[in-house]
């Protein structure tokens, strides 16, 4: 733990860095665990390591004060990256390979990106015509052939050695609080960065089964048709390939992949606390009023419902705002 601390007494701030930075030379101990194979044993077999991955990472808390006449106020910003590699594993890795249906591979963040890369959506059989042969119409999504030999296959499945489906590598809230006289605010906005993962689930999936299965309103309009090539969503009942989606991910393309960086207005609370001379005259000793708001505001990229949840790709449930009236009462 570093910490490095700044005074200035004449302007009446401070500065406080903290950097907690991990021993870059010690990976991870029991990051992964297999079991091997025994034919025959009373007991269960004993866990062992069959990888190595390792963390890099960095995290700060910036804070300033001031004073102003009567105006009193403090700003904090904490800030953390951190970054995963996989160093080691003991069993072969391919192309495609996985972990508990995480994509794995050497030098990669555990659970990278791996997905065809799409070109959007054929308007016209002139598209279709143009495009590598792949078993499209008009109405499915067109992928890239990377390799350039002439077919879609697995091989043109392209890793994105630096983004990461399961969390974020940057995290970020800045807090504040002002005070004049007898009112005060204080607010919090939040906010991540470093991650991107599929948005297809139960409520966009344009290959639905025929039976025990709901459209959504989005089923109406967002499809591709004939009147309606600028459809966000591909053609219905098309291409088994415009909903593909394997274990790890596997047949999709970055048609459906999103940025799930956010910034969100957490909270903010507004309180005003009554005078001492006027609580005297009633035999009160304090008396404030406080009004707050959660989860005001949110800007992402991210088509789902939260981009800060995870494994929440079929989740039916937004993010709630809320609103609060306290009143803390001293006798």
């Amino acid at each position: 733990m570093r910490r490095f601390t700044a005074t200035c007494a004449p302007f009446g701030w401070v500065l406080m860095l903290t950097a907690p930075i991990p021993d870059v030379e010690s990976p991870a101990p029991n990051s992964f665990l297999n079991f091997p194979t025994v034919l025959i044993s009373s007991t269960f077999p004993s866990a062992r390591n069959i990888g190595e991955m390792r963390n890099r990472g960095i995290e700060g808390t910036f804070t300033w004060k001031d004073q102003i006449h009567t105006i009193n106020y403090a700003i904090t910003l904490n800030a953390s990256y951190n970054a995963t590699r996989l160093e080691k594993w003991n069993e072969y890795i391919g192309r495609g390979s996985n972990n508990s249906g995480a994509n794995i591979f050497i030098d990669m963040p555990y659970n990278y990106v791996y997905a065809y890369e799409a070109i959007g959506i054929a308007q016209t059989w002139q598209d279709v015509y143009n495009a590598t042969p792949q078993d499209a119409q008009p109405g499915d999504i067109l992928r890239k052939d990377l390799n350039g030999d002439g077919k879609i296959d697995a091989n043109d499945m392209r890793a994105y050695t630096n983004i990461q489906r399961d969390r974020p590598t940057t995290f970020a809230a800045l807090n504040g609080y002002v005070s004049w006289k007898n009112f005060d605010v204080a607010f919090m906005i939040q906010g991540a960065a470093g991650r991107k993962d599929f948005w297809l689930n139960n409520y966009n999936n344009v290959n639905f089964g025929a039976s025990r299965y709901a459209s959504t309103w989005g089923h109406w309009y967002n499809p591709w048709n004939w009147e309606n090539r600028d459809g966000a969503w591909p053609r219905l009942g098309g291409s088994g390939n415009n909903t593909a989606t394997g274990t790890t991910g596997a047949g999709m393309s970055t048609f459906w992949l999103d940025d799930m960086s956010y910034i969100r207005f957490k909270n903010v609370q507004v309180g005003y606390s009554v005078p001492k001379n006027i609580l005297k005259r009633i035999g009160v000793n304090n008396l404030r009023i406080a009004g707050s708001a959660e989860n005001l505001l949110t800007k992402t990229a991210w088509r789902g419902l939260d981009p800060e949840k995870t494994g929440n790709a079929s989740d039916a449930y937004p993010i709630v705002k809320s609103y609060a009236l306290s009143v803390q009462l001293g006798l």
